[in-house]
């Protein structure tokens, strides 16, 4: 079982609000078409069953060509969303210190998990991220499987996978259209990671 996690492409500048997600719904720019191109060259000799993509329509734009090449039509788990921010994607750094200064500390030093002000915490966005991973392993077996979802979220899996406290994502970085490859050690019970935010320059 070879699991691909990707971030979505480059995407565009600006407001693209949906109602129905709490985050800004940005497309992929024209960079992120020319990233999501090149990842038809990297998956296109693999063996791919299954493909998932978060409710932001910049994940399954990433993922468009390569699930073509195999027939395959992504669904939609909103477990992979990216962590919810709330009130700090929209305020500036001094309305978050007047308003929010324990969150904005948190934040700031990034040596403990927090709830974001009308979003989540990070462990929230880490207990999704991991109840998605234990349900497609038991309903897929053996198969591969791509999943496009966000860098927050993609940080904090890597945390699950390390098994490092969720604070500590912010150690990573994930690159647009970075690939994270995993693979699962049933003997063991454990994910191995065979790489991690690798860019097809």
């Amino acid at each position: 079982m070879t699991w691909y996690i990707l971030r979505h492409g480059d995407k565009e500048e600006g407001e693209f609000r949906n109602p129905d997600l709490p985050l800004n719904d940005q497309p992929i720019s024209q960079f992120g078409q020319e990233q999501a191109r090149k990842l038809l060259d990297f998956f296109a000799d693999k063996e791919i069953a299954h493909i998932y993509v978060s409710a932001y329509q910049r994940t399954g734009q990433t993922i468009a060509y390569v699930a073509g090449h195999f027939g395959l039509k992504p669904a939609v788990d909103e477990r992979l969303n990216e962590i919810n921010i709330g009130v700090f994607e929209n305020i500036t750094v001094e309305e978050l210190q007047e308003n929010y200064p324990a969150e904005w500390q948190a934040f700031h030093t990034r040596s403990a998990d927090f709830h974001y002000p009308g979003g989540e915490s990070g462990g929230e966005a880490h207990k999704r991220v991991v109840e998605f991973l234990d349900e497609k392993r038991e309903q897929h077996g053996d198969e591969n499987m791509i999943a496009v979802c966000h860098d927050g979220l993609l940080r904090a899996l890597m945390c699950h996978v390390l098994g490092i406290p969720i604070y500590k994502r912010w150690g990573f970085r994930a690159d647009t259209c970075g690939i994270t490859e995993l693979e699962y050690e049933p003997e063991y019970g454990t994910w191995k990671l065979i790489r991690f935010n690798q860019t097809l320059a």
